[in-house]
C-alpha cells in the first residue's frame, strides 16, 4: 500500500508584502506626527505655567518626567529596529518566503518588548 502524502507549499502574494510595508510608513508617518503634535502642546502648556507663575518644584518634576519617557522610548525603538533587522536577517536564511516568514518577524519583535519590559522592570519604572 502506497502512503500518500499530500504538500502544500504556501505562497503569499507579494502584493501582501507590499500592503505590509505601506501601512508600516504609514503607522511611522501618524506616530511621528502625533509625537510631533505632543511636543508642540507640550511647549505651550510649559510657556503657559511660566506665565501663570506657578511654582518651580510643579515646572520641575513635569519637565523631568517627559525626559524619563523619552529616555525610555529610545531605548524601545533601538531594540524594535534591532530586532526586526535580525528577524529579516533570520527570515533571509529561510527562504523562499511564507508563513513561516511572518511568524520569525512577530517573534522577534515581541522579544524586543518583552526585553523593553524587563529593562524598565529593572530600572524601577
Amino acid at each position: 500500500m502506497k502512503a500518500l502524502f499530500i504538500t502544500k507549499e504556501t505562497y503569499i502574494d507579494p502584493d501582501v508584502y507590499k500592503i505590509i510595508v505601506i501601512i508600516f510608513l504609514i503607522v511611522i508617518f501618524l506616530s511621528f506626527f502625533t509625537t510631533m503634535l505632543k511636543n508642540i502642546l507640550d511647549h505651550k502648556i510649559k510657556k503657559k505655567m511660566l506665565d501663570m507663575e506657578i511654582s518651580e518644584d510643579v515646572i520641575t518634576s513635569f519637565l523631568e518626567n517627559k525626559s524619563q519617557e523619552t529616555k525610555h522610548t529610545s531605548v524601545k525603538w533601538f531594540l524594535v529596529l534591532l530586532s526586526v533587522g535580525i528577524g529579516l536577517f533570520i527570515t533571509q536564511l529561510f527562504l523562499p518566503l511564507g508563513m513561516h516568514s511572518i511568524g520569525i518577524m512577530a517573534i522577534s519583535i515581541s522579544l524586543a518588548f518583552l526585553v523593553h519590559a524587563v529593562y524598565l522592570n529593572r530600572m524601577g519604572e
